[in-house]
């Protein structure tokens, strides 16, 4: 699966395997199938028993909140979720072993208060295995953790999803910015999937081919099934694929064809990462390679670093503008971040983009920097201003939604102040996902509004 600007998603690592009868089975010749039904024969009756009453009981807890469908609302130019009760449910990772249950939570989630967690350990809103449990149990490999939760997703693009595509196989849209393209963080109903499955409720089983940045706008596919997502897929994995964005940059791009400027390009490259390297084909653009790392995963910040994994994108001037320029940029590469790391390389970084250099509108001010990459973070990452009283136990005519919404800490805080003015205004980028070429079709959405030629910018 592909990543947000274009970079494959590869498969997680596995655990090591035990050789066991099953596998010496295996090896000789027995199908996955059979393997499946000796695998449940030579299991204990009690342990059958056991594990069939724990698959239903997960997963009618896991059905309990999950299936209700999203309430939208659109104001100021905001698509909106109402809060709605969800459960979090994960498995132990490793760094919590050993570890207390309220230290992992005061830690590692700083969307509310430590008081908040110790009454939701002790009200069993927040449990183990699912067992109320006290605040000092110590986490174990394998332990089930779930929070259930008033659940408040931050606001996206009101903009409609426009499909430019579709046929019995595929579905192609075009992703306003300020939304990720699947469920992921503090986003849920409020993700492009999510979205085009609440449009169409005709198709229940969309396949996520490929993924933009939040930031990023453009086209993306949708499979309606499992095969043709396969199909792109391993077409995207052996780059059969050819992707071409927009990018509104800082600056008077420059005439390519003098070698004084070139030189000054290779130079700027050079200072900012040794180990890039730019090159100008034959064909016209600037060809630029350069290794990538992530520096932060915690702020999803990334790095041109000689420690890094290779990528190139090819870029060239479209116009340039009063102080800014309109650039055609192919990632030959599908790096996170990728594109907007090298424009940043070569001196032109995207105008607008908070993160790597853009500072059309937040000037050199480094006080202002750290609060809009603060703001980049979820708001669940933020712990609230004020406390909420605990102390009141649930009421008997309360349900258990009434409860949980009384006792949440962000509707106490409110909406106006859980999504600040810098959060809402750190909520695009001048990236643009214009076409996507593969499988023999080309797949293209409209210009977005700041690809115009304008004597604002």
């Amino acid at each position: 699966m592909e990543h947000e600007d274009g970079a494959t998603v590869a498969a997680a690592e596995l655990e090591p395997v035990v050789a066991t009868d099953s596998a010496v089975h295996e090896a000789d010749g027995m199908s996955k199938r059979q393997l499946k039904k000796l695998r449940r024969a030579e299991r204990d009756p009690a342990e059958r028993k056991a594990k069939k009453h724990k698959s239903k009981r997960d997963a009618k807890s896991a059905n309990r909140f999950q299936a209700e469908a999203p309430k939208y609302s659109f104001a100021n130019g905001y698509r909106m979720v109402e809060p709605y009760v969800y459960e979090f449910r994960t498995f132990a990772k490793a760094r919590w072993f050993d570890r207390e249950l309220l230290e992992i939570f005061t830690k590692e989630f700083g969307a509310n208060s430590p008081e908040y967690y110790k009454f939701a350990i002790a009200s069993g809103r927040i449990s183990v295995n699912h067992k109320v449990v006290p605040a000092n149990t110590v986490i174990k490999n394998g332990d089930l953790i779930v929070h259930t939760a008033h659940r408040h997703e931050p606001p996206v693009s009101g903009d409609e999803v426009s499909v430019v595509y579709e046929d019995n196989d595929l579905i192609v849209v075009s992703k306003p910015p300020s939304m990720p393209t699947h469920p992921c963080g503090a986003y849920r109903h409020n993700s492009l999937h999510s979205i085009v499955q609440a449009n169409r409720p005709d198709l229940p089983q969309l396949n996520i081919v490929h993924r933009l940045d939040r930031l990023t706008s453009g086209v993306v596919l949708l499979a309606k099934n499992a095969a043709k997502a396969k199909a792109l897929s391993s077409i995207i994995a052996d780059r059969q694929a050819s992707k071409m964005y927009l990018a509104r940059v800082r600056g008077q791009f420059p005439d390519l064809l003098d070698p004084s400027i070139q030189e000054k390009l290779v130079s700027e490259a050079k200072a900012n990462c040794p180990a890039s390297e730019i090159s100008f084909p034959k064909g016209g653009g600037i060809l630029i390679s350069c290794p990538l790392r992530c520096l932060s995963a915690r702020d999803g910040v990334w790095e041109c670093h000689k420690e890094g994994k290779s990528s190139k994108t090819l870029v060239q001037l479209v116009r340039t503008d009063k102080c800014t320029s309109l650039m055609e940029c192919k990632p030959i590469t599908g790096r996170t971040h990728q594109i907007r790391l090298h424009l940043q390389l070569i001196g032109f970084p995207i105008a607008n983009d908070p993160c790597y250099g853009g500072e059309l509108h937040f000037g050199e001010n480094p006080e202002r920097m750290e609060e809009i990459a603060a703001a980049k973070r979820s708001k669940a990452d933020l712990p609230p201003k004020d406390p909420v009283d605990f102390s009141t136990p649930r009421k008997e005519s309360e349900s258990e939604e009434e409860f949980m919404k009384r006792t949440c800490t962000w509707c106490y805080v409110g909406e106006a102040e859980a999504f600040n003015e810098t959060q809402l205004h750190c909520s695009k980028i001048w990236l643009h996902a214009l076409e996507y070429k593969l499988d023999g079709q080309v797949y293209k959405v409209p210009e977005p509004s700041w690809a115009a030629p304008s004597s604002e910018y």
